[in-house]
């Protein structure tokens, strides 16, 4: 069984170490404990954790403000990878996004991270621009890729 559960500050701590385990095995810099407790106390900040039986498979931040969500982290357990948990985390978000009324989600990802970046186009996304050297720990740049809601039929199903 599948299931989402909104991270809080009254469930935080349960999910702090499987996170933090997550981060470590996914991102070249990971999120320290301060980060993730600031996104659990950000108003704008929607932090989801992804349940698959009783593991944490996963989880997706994103901020929602001005008719825009800003995708600010995702990541999928290394052992999860490739069952499209990330597809399914995107997927609920942009739904999410299309019934509150969102207008725009934007996102920035590695040139080098071509399986994120080839979910995201599968999903809709279009790269916008580029930040140069914008990731300090590796001076790579962004690719910052945008998904307009508004063109969204929210009766169609996101199957990619």
């Amino acid at each position: 069984m599948t299931s989402l559960v909104t991270i809080t500050k009254e469930n935080f701590q349960s999910f702090l170490q499987k996170i933090l385990a997550i981060e470590g095995l996914s991102f070249p810099s990971p999120w320290s404990v301060h980060a993730l407790r600031s996104e659990i106390e950000n108003p704008i900040s929607h932090f989801w954790a992804l349940i698959m039986g009783k593991f944490l498979s996963g989880y997706i931040c994103f901020w929602m403000f001005d008719r825009e969500i800003q995708l600010i982290s995702v990541a999928i357990h290394p052992h999860d990878r490739g069952k499209g948990l990330g597809h399914y985390l995107l997927k609920e978000m942009i739904e999410t996004g299309i019934s509150k009324g969102m207008q725009q989600i934007w996102l920035e990802v590695r040139p080098s991270n071509l399986v994120a970046k080839e979910l995201y186009e599968r999903l809709g996304f279009e790269e916008a621009y580029r930040r140069p050297r914008y990731y300090p720990d590796t001076h790579e740049d962004a690719i910052v890729m945008g998904l307009n809601l508004s063109k969204q039929d929210p009766y169609r199903s996101i199957s990619n």
